[in-house]
């Protein structure tokens, strides 16, 4: 059985709103819900989703990196480096998936469709991983300097801009959680739901998930303790405030009764 290639990529944060009618100006596509299926040449398919992934099935090195210039322009908040995963694939009398080759059970565009649902899932969760982990590595010094000096050593400004910083990497990936929902696709393709389930499970796509949710709960704890500090230098200022205020007012009292 002669297998083919299977590339799925995730190049920006989303593409913009106009994609589809740039699409239509230089290649024939058509949109099946949320998928937006483009035709290179015969039997070779690009299926693009607008929050940045797109996955080639059979196409040639040279018609990738034309399509990926083609839509460099089209892209927002673009990657200096993509995420890429590599599969093959090739047909067989049973859908399954083994050592990184999905084997067809049908080729149509709808079973294409729903296999490249779980794969661009699965770019755009290990973007989250990467960003959450990257979060949690940069400022995995706050706990360590409280555990060991009983204090934050950053400044007023310095925990507000953290506070910033942690809140929007936790707000923009609870934002995108229905992203790693099951697609609305399968409502009018149920039939092919299955091979979507199969390709998430091999993907370990739900475990992952779960494991993003803790990550996230770290990150909404570092929000706690670095809030739990702006409070306390606050409130700290302000009895420093009351006490400077009362003693200037005993030194009057006093020069008042001298």
């Amino acid at each position: 059985m002669q297998t083919k290639k299977l590339i799925s990529y995730l190049t920006c944060e989303k593409f913009q709103n106009d994609i589809v009618i740039q699409i239509e100006k230089r290649y024939k596509s058509t949109i099946i819900k949320d998928a937006i299926i483009v035709d290179i040449k015969e039997n070779q398919q690009v299926i693009l989703f607008k929050y940045g992934v797109f996955i080639c099935w059979d196409i040639e090195f040279e018609n990738i990196k034309f399509f990926l210039d083609f839509i460099k322009d089209l892209q927002i908040n673009s990657f200096k480096k993509p995420i890429i995963e590599e599969f093959n694939y090739t047909l067989d009398d049973e859908f399954k998936i083994n050592l990184d080759t999905i084997y067809l059970s049908d080729s149509s565009t709808a079973s294409k469709i729903a296999i490249s649902q779980a794969l661009a899932q699965n770019v755009k969760l290990q973007q989250f991983e990467e960003e959450i982990l990257t979060t949690i590595e940069n400022n995995s010094h706050i706990p360590l300097q409280l555990s060991n000096t009983g204090k934050i050593k950053l400044t007023k400004k310095e925990i507000s801009k953290k506070i910033g910083e942690l809140f929007l990497v936790k707000t923009k990936i609870n934002l995108h959680y229905d992203l790693l929902d099951t697609p609305e696709f399968f409502w009018e393709y149920p039939q092919y739901e299955n091979q979507y389930e199969k390709t998430v499970k091999y993907l370990d796509i739900k475990s992952r998930v779960e494991v993003l949710n803790k990550k996230v709960e770290i990150i909404q704890e570092l929000l706690h303790v670095l809030g739990d500090e702006q409070k306390h230098r606050y409130s700290s200022f302000l009895e420093w405030i009351i006490i400077i205020l009362i003693t200037f007012e005993i030194v009057i009292n006093l020069k008042d009764h001298l």
